[in-house]
C-alpha cells in the first residue's frame, strides 16, 4: 500500500514536471506595408511616414508632401464641378485657367449637358461668358443648383526643381503626380474605384 502511494507520488511529480512551460522568445512582428507606400518610397524616401505605410490617404500625402518639400507657387488650373440644375439635368461647369504671362491669365469657362447614357453635349455660350467670365455670370449657371461633385486641379512650383499636380474632389484628394526633374524621378498616385490608392513609381 505504502509502495503505490509513494509511486503515485513519483508520477505526479514527473507529471508536474514535465507541464512546466518551456522558455521561448517572442517573435518580432514585422508592420506591414502596402505596395503603393513601397513604389513611393522607392521615387521619394523622403515620403518615409509611419502614417502612410499601411494605406497610402492622398489628403495625407499631399501634407506630407507640402511638409518636406517647400511650395513657392500654387496656381488653380481646372475646376470641375458637376451639379444638376433647377429641372434636374445633369451638368458639368468647367473652368480652365492658363497662366499668359507673369501677371496676366486667361480662362474658359465650358457648360456641358450630360444626359442618361452619358453623353456629353455643349452648351453655347457668348463671348462674354466664355472668356474671362465674371463671377456673376458663374452664379447664373447654378441658381437653384444642386451640388453632386466639385473637383479642382492645382499645379504647384516647389523648389530645387520639383513640381506637384494635384486634383481634389471637394477636400478630399483623389489624384496626384509628383515631378522632381533634377533626379528623372516621378510618382503617380490615383484613387481607383475597384482597387483603392494606386501608386506607382518612375524612375530614368
Amino acid at each position: 500500500m505504502l509502495r503505490n502511494v509513494a509511486l503515485g507520488l513519483v508520477l505526479i511529480g514527473a507529471h508536474a514536471t514535465y507541464a512546466q512551460p518551456l522558455s521561448m522568445a517572442s517573435p518580432t512582428m514585422t508592420k506591414p506595408v502596402s505596395i503603393s507606400y513601397e513604389n513611393l518610397t522607392r521615387c521619394f524616401p523622403e515620403l518615409t511616414s509611419d502614417t502612410l505605410s499601411f494605406k497610402v490617404d492622398l489628403t495625407k500625402l499631399k501634407e506630407v508632401i507640402d511638409d518636406r518639400f517647400i511650395t513657392s507657387n500654387s496656381a488653380l488650373r481646372q475646376r470641375k464641378i458637376q451639379y444638376l440644375d433647377a429641372s434636374g439635368q445633369l451638368m458639368n461647369l468647367i473652368l480652365r485657367t492658363k497662366q499668359l504671362t507673369l501677371k496676366k491669365r486667361k480662362t474658359d469657362l465650358t457648360v456641358q449637358r450630360v444626359d442618361d447614357k452619358g453623353v456629353i453635349t455643349d452648351i453655347a455660350l457668348t463671348a462674354n461668358q466664355r472668356t474671362n467670365p465674371k463671377q456673376e455670370i458663374i452664379n447664373n449657371f447654378l441658381v437653384n443648383a444642386t451640388i453632386k461633385g466639385d473637383e479642382s486641379t492645382y499645379f504647384d512650383t516647389k523648389l530645387n526643381g520639383l513640381s506637384l499636380v494635384y486634383t481634389k474632389n471637394f477636400k478630399e484628394v483623389i489624384e496626384l503626380e509628383l515631378n522632381d526633374k533634377p533626379k528623372k524621378r516621378s510618382v503617380q498616385c490615383e484613387n481607383q474605384k475597384d482597387l483603392g490608392i494606386i501608386c506607382t513609381c518612375s524612375k530614368k
